[in-house]
């Protein structure tokens, strides 16, 4: 299968580390290019952004719905070997929320140089998740609900409540969030079943970064992935779209600092 796949011109290219960004639900490898990407390309890395099959411009292969996430965990493992093959190097790997899960289960088959964690599901799934939103916020869980089976009701105001903790500017929020995207029916079942093995996660370098206003993926969610796994916990001071938050050259930086550490350790 063809997968989207974005890159971007290391500043330094010979020495540069490449370094592979996962995107989570609702989104594709778009949402990694628009800031962070031209960011590490300037700074000694070598990024790149995989659209997994059925988002951005990656073809399902077959009904949204029995998209798995072993599916999804074949597309990493695939944009991995073609990078090792463009580059000589394997890359460096990081997750965001549903690709934060979609990492530890690749993990749990393959191990990488290092691996981040953003605002990821945590190893026990997404139940406990599921439960938590339910317990503290209802009306949350009621709304994510309804979205992920119809994203056509993430308009701007609702993607601006739910993902961002600073302002962010309208025409952003319609330029990025403008095309609804559909998940699979299966992959919830997965999130919740397919979870990763734990030992095998930590054979390779891994560090967990959180976001202190994150209204989806919340600090004890956070702070449980880091304990499970034992390793650095970083906070940046933004809501779920670190990437796309007006302060994202803050979370980035935390992102290279976080990676240059697992790289030396």
């Amino acid at each position: 299968m063809s997968l989207e796949v974005l890159e971007r011109s290391a500043a330094a290219s010979d020495s540069a580390v490449p370094i592979l960004f996962v995107h989570g639900i609702l989104s594709g490898a778009w949402i990694w290019d628009e800031y962070f990407m031209p960011w590490f390309a300037k700074r000694g890395f070598h990024p790149f952004a995989v659209s997994l099959r059925g988002h951005g411009n990656s073809p399902a292969g077959k009904p949204l719905d029995q998209l798995a996430l072993h599916d999804f965990v074949a597309d990493v493992r695939q944009t991995v070997l073609r990078i090792q093959q463009s580059t000589g190097r394997e890359p460096i790997l990081v997750g965001h929320s549903m690709g934060g899960m979609v990492v530890q289960r690749y993990l749990s088959e393959y191990q990488a140089p290092a691996a981040v964690l953003m605002c990821s599901l945590p190893p026990q799934g997404m139940m406990p998740l599921s439960i938590s939103s339910t317990l503290t916020n209802p009306l949350l869980a009621m709304q994510m609900a309804k979205v992920y089976s119809f994203p056509e009701m993430a308009d701007t105001s609702f993607a601006r409540d739910i993902l961002f903790y600073h302002p962010a500017e309208e025409t952003d929020l319609a330029r990025w969030f403008a095309t609804p995207q559909r998940e699979s029916m299966r992959l919830l079942w997965d999130l919740n079943m397919a979870l990763p093995l734990v030992s095998r996660v930590m054979k390779t370098p891994l560090s967990v970064v959180g976001a202190r206003h994150d209204r989806l993926v919340p600090t004890g969610i956070v702070q449980w992935t880091a304990s499970t796994y034992r390793c650095q916990l970083d906070w940046v001071n933004a809501g779920h779209a670190v990437m796309l938050e007006q302060n994202w050259q803050e979370t980035a930086q935390v992102l290279q600092n976080s990676v240059q550490g697992l790289l030396v350790a």
